[in-house]
Formats: structure tokens, sequence, C-alpha cells
């Protein structure tokens, strides 16, 4: 199950997800999107984020008001939910192109990703 935060209607946010995720592939970076189950019937026992981008499960939003404290906890749920190591808000700002969204993480997330990203360059 994808986790839609802050939006109401499941087209925008569908359109949002798939927006992010060209963009994301684009830039050269693995990136898995999932469907949002459209009955609860066809919720399953396994639970997905918005996109996975190469470990990181971001949780997409295009709400206008920022919930930063309430969303980034969801993500956060939902990515140890998914066995990811970290989680993500993208918040969408629709008055702004794709690349100029908000991705929010936690500090520890954020040194987590920076020692990674060390440990592998060359």
């Amino acid at each position: 199950m994808s986790a839609a935060l802050g939006n109401r209607n499941r087209r925008t946010h569908r359109a949002v997800v798939d927006l992010a995720r060209e963009y994301i592939s684009g830039e050269g970076v693995p990136v898995a999107s999932y469907p949002r189950p459209q009955r609860l019937m066809d919720i399953g026992e396994e639970i997905h984020p918005d996109l996975d981008v190469a470990g990181v499960a971001l949780s997409v939003t295009s709400r206008r008001s920022l919930r930063l404290s309430d969303d980034l906890d969801a993500a956060v749920g939902v990515a140890n939910l998914s066995g990811s190591p970290v989680g993500a808000v993208l918040q969408w700002r629709s008055d702004r192109p794709i690349a100029e969204s908000y991705a929010v993480l936690r500090l520890v997330d954020l040194i987590a990703l920076v020692r990674t990203a060390r440990a592998t360059a060359p």
C-alpha cells in the first residue's frame, strides 16, 4: 500500500508521483514507483512508499500547507514498515518546477546517507 500524504485527489497525487519519478529517473537515479490501491480489498500485506529512491522511502505530497512533523513521522513509519533504512517526504510546490520540491528527512538519516556516500566514493 502506498501512503498518500495530504492529497485528497487521487489523480493529482498520482500525477505528482509520476512527475517526481520521471524527474528522478531522468537524473539517472534508480527509482521505483508503487501504485496506491483503489479499493480496501486491494490492500495486501506489503506496505510501500510512493517512491523508492535508491533505498530511500519517499512519501509524496502536494498539499499547499506544510505539515512537516506529521508528514515526516508518517513517511518514517512507512519506511520502517517497508524495510527501507530512510524515510523522507517530497513536498511539491505547485507553482514551482518539480526539481524545486522540498525533500525533508531527519538529521540522523541525513548523516547515514552522507556516511554511505563517503564510504562508496572513489
